[in-house]
C-alpha cells in the first residue's frame, strides 16, 4: 500500500472513530470533525447539491447531526468497507459502505448505506466533496423517523 492510501486509510478510520465518539457523547470532537473537511466542500444528495462552509455554523450542523443520530436510537457507526482509489497526486476518491446500528423504542436493527468521499491529499486528507444516497427514505422505511419529518441535512 502506498503512503498516500495509508494515510487516507487512516483518515477514515480516525473519521469512524471521531463519529462514534460523539455519537456516544465519550467526548467533544466536533472540530476533529471539522477538522476533516476543507475550508469549503459540496454535498450532493437526496436534500441536493449543497455548498458548504467550514466553520462556526458548520460546528452547529454537525452537533444537530449528532443529536438526530442520538434521537433515533443510533449507538454505532462502523465502516464495513472502503474502496480508496488514488485520482492523481493530489486527489482521491473513497466510496464508504457505512453501517449504523439502532436501538430505538425496543427496536434493534442496523441500517447499511454509501457514501462517496473525494478528498484533497496535498498536506493530510481533507474531505472537498461527498456524495450521500436518500437516507431519508431509508429511515421512514425502517421506522425510525415518522413519514411526515424531514430530516435535517
Amino acid at each position: 500500500m502506498s503512503k498516500r492510501k495509508k494515510q487516507v486509510e487512516e483518515f477514515f478510520t480516525s473519521f469512524e472513530s471521531n463519529f462514534n465518539k460523539a455519537i456516544s457523547g465519550e467526548e467533544d470532537v466536533n472540530e476533529a470533525i471539522t477538522n476533516s473537511f476543507a475550508e469549503c466542500f459540496i454535498e450532493s444528495s437526496d436534500a441536493g447539491i449543497l455548498c458548504g462552509k467550514n466553520g462556526a455554523p458548520f460546528v452547529d450542523k454537525i452537533k444537530q447531526g449528532f443529536e438526530f443520530y442520538k434521537s433515533i436510537g443510533a449507538w454505532g457507526m462502523n465502516i464495513v468497507s472502503k474502496d480508496i482509489s488514488l485520482i492523481d497526486d493530489l486527489h482521491g476518491m473513497v466510496r464508504v459502505h457505512w453501517r449504523y446500528q439502532y436501538n430505538k423504542d425496543g427496536q434493534q436493527g442496523a441500517v447499511d448505506f454509501n457514501t462517496f468521499y473525494l478528498v484533497n491529499t496535498v498536506s493530510e486528507p481533507k474531505i472537498f466533496a461527498y456524495m450521500a444516497g436518500d437516507e431519508q427514505k431509508v429511515l421512514k422505511e425502517k421506522g425510525l423517523v415518522p413519514e411526515s419529518i424531514e430530516v435535517e441535512h
